[in-house]
């Protein structure tokens, strides 16, 4: 048991901490955190090079949160549930405060994404149906982030609720964490929603604005 979580633990944080964004972003010669809103994620790399680049980057980002639940789940089973939790949270810890950036990173909803598409399927879904409608209706990843954040631990609750099964859990409240940290790190977008000087997530529509 310890001999796992010795092992899958750091894995799960390096893995996390690469900077998949910021990596294809130096690759074209830009350091992004200097450019659009300073964030290493997909959104803000879709904003300066394109979804090109930005959708590789996000499928990534994704991937890095899935890898070690999805593994685990798969060779143990739902005898290391525990361990699959503790990996997914480290894999986002890790894209949040990556040692290889000096321990700043990413905001985490697209690694978070990757996580709880594995371990809670059902209040991803409805999440992400919520994300895609709150970017349709007002053009905003940011608003579609936080308004998935708030989301996903209503949706994991209800549908406890309605399965029948306890919400009490340490999914349920891995999910509240990592929910209210998202929450946090998007203070800064919610000023410039509130100022009307958010950044559109389109390269086209970003250089408009420029």
């Amino acid at each position: 048991m310890n001999e796992l979580y010795t092992f899958f633990l750091p894995a799960s944080f390096l893995l996390g901490a690469i900077p998949f964004g910021f990596l294809a972003a130096k690759f074209k010669g830009i350091d992004i955190r200097q450019k659009g809103s300073g964030n290493i994620g997909a959104t803000n790399v879709t904003r300066m090079l394109g979804w090109k680049i930005g959708l590789p980057v996000l499928l990534l980002d994704i991937a890095k949160g899935a890898v070690f639940p999805f593994t685990i789940g798969m060779i143990y089973g739902e005898s290391q549930e525990l361990l699959s939790l503790f990996c997914g949270v480290a894999a986002v810890l890790g894209h949040m405060f990556s040692p290889f950036l000096k321990f700043k990173g990413g905001k985490g909803v697209a690694t978070s994404f990757g996580v709880f598409a594995v371990l809670a399927p059902g209040p991803i879904l409805i999440t992400l149906i919520v994300f895609l409608s709150l970017k349709k209706i007002f053009g905003f990843v940011s608003i579609g982030s936080i308004g998935g954040a708030i989301t996903l631990p209503i949706s994991y609750y209800l549908l406890s609720l309605i399965q029948g099964k306890s919400f009490n859990t340490p999914i349920f409240w891995a999910i509240i964490c990592i929910s209210s940290t998202i929450l946090v790190l998007h203070k800064t977008n919610l000023i410039r929603l509130f100022k009307g000087q958010e950044f559109a997530s389109d390269k086209e529509k970003y250089k408009d604005q420029e």
